[in-house]
Order: C-alpha cells, then structure tokens, then sequence
C-alpha cells in the first residue's frame, strides 16, 4: 500500500476571529465556520488526536476521510470563537498551551481551558513557556515538558498526553525527553501528512488559511494532492 493511500491529515490553527496588530496567523469566523462545513459536505470524520494515538498503538490502518483539528498557543478565540463552531458541528479539537501563557492578556483563561476540556477539546503541552527548544540545554528542555504537563494535569484535571513544539523546532534530545515524560505524541509545524512509518514524536501538520474555505484548496490539503505536489516539489 503506498504511503500516501491512507493516512490522516493533522490540520493546523492558530487563532480564529477577528485580525489584530501583533502578527499571530488569524483566521476568520466565517472562513473557519466554511472550513467545517466543508468537511462535513464531503463526509470527512473528525478524529481527536488521542483517537489518533489509539489507533497507531494498536497498529490498525488510519481511518480514511479523516481529519484531526488542532489549534496552537491558547488564544481566548479558542474558546470564545472557534469552540462555539466546533460543537455546532460535533467535532473534537486539540488546543496546545504554554502554562505560563494561561490567563494572560489575549490568552484563555485556566477556567475556560477546563471548560473546554470537559466537552471534546484536549488540551496538550506547548512547553511551559512557549520557548524554542533547539536553543534550550537539556536540563532546560526537560523542565519545560515535565513542569507544563504537570501544571497542565493539576489545573485541568485530565491527562496531558499531547505534545506541541512551539514553532515546530524539535531535536532528537527533545523526542527522547517528551517520550520520557510521558508524552504519547508529539507535533511539528512542518507540512505533512502522517501514515505509513510515520515518527508519532514529529508529526507534522497542514497550516489552514483564508482561501481553504473553498471546496478546492481544501480538498487539496485534505486529500493530500496539495502535501504530494510540495514533497515532490522539495524533498525533505
């Protein structure tokens, strides 16, 4: 079976409501809202990445037609604006925060993050204080994935299971470290799509954008023509 034949595309996200002055990947509302409809007009199933986990655990092939949402850094959006959506359609997410982060101007709050929790959102590990990880020494690093899971844990009252390195620099040092904490996965910011022999410590995943709210770009992305055409395009 070729590798490209089975796999599920892991869709990246940022912060979705209205654009402000400070450079953070911003999609709309109704852009978002079109993107969810979409995948339900074309009958794609949305997979909570711990359902993901599971079924590469097991060993089992990857349900087709099958997404997993995520969103990175924790943004009050995630809550206010792009959950709502989400469970209009009934789908799970991921939301990857830094603990230090939490509460902070612009970002949601503990209380929200556990409200969330408790309705088909996981929340994962963004490292303690969203630091870049290949410049941190190992001791550094191992602080940052052991202490933001555990605050996580404390603070939301479930498993943190999911790993989300910040700005998708990772080393071979950080997969061993996240795997030792107890991570049972970890995701990149690299376009890719996992199947086949993929690295469950380096998943890669497809940033979603404005113009993916039409049908075609986003059954590009979804489908994997638009990752096939970038890796033949540039190898990795």
């Amino acid at each position: 079976m070729s590798r490209w034949s089975h796999y599920v595309p892991i869709l990246k996200y940022h912060r979705v409501g209205p654009s402000r002055p400070d450079h953070v990947p911003t999609l709309s509302a109704a852009a978002f809202e079109r993107q969810l409809a979409l995948l339900a007009r074309f009958r794609y199933r949305v997979l909570s990445l711990e359902e993901l986990v599971e079924h590469l655990d097991r060993g089992a092939g990857l349900p087709r037609r099958s997404v997993v949402i995520t969103f990175d850094d924790g943004y009050e959006e995630t809550s206010t604006v792009a959950w709502p959506l989400l469970k209009r359609f009934g789908y799970p997410a991921i939301v990857f925060v830094p603990p230090g982060e939490v509460g902070r101007a612009g970002f949601a709050t503990w209380e929200q993050l556990a409200e969330l929790a408790r309705d088909r959102f996981t929340v994962g590990s963004h490292t303690m204080h969203h630091s870049y990880i290949p410049l941190l020494s190992a001791e550094q690093l191992q602080d940052e994935l052991q202490r933001s899971k555990a605050v996580i844990e404390a603070r939301i009252g479930r498993p943190a299971h999911c790993l989300s390195y910040p700005i998708g620099g990772f080393t071979p040092q950080a997969q061993a470290l996240a795997r030792a904490a107890g991570y049972r996965v970890a995701c990149t910011t690299n376009r890719a799509l996992p199947g086949a022999g993929l690295d469950r410590y380096a998943l890669r995943r497809i940033k979603m954008t404005e113009r993916d709210a039409h049908p075609l770009p986003l059954l590009a992305k979804v489908s994997g023509y638009y990752d096939l055409f970038r890796r033949l395009k540039r190898p990795s």
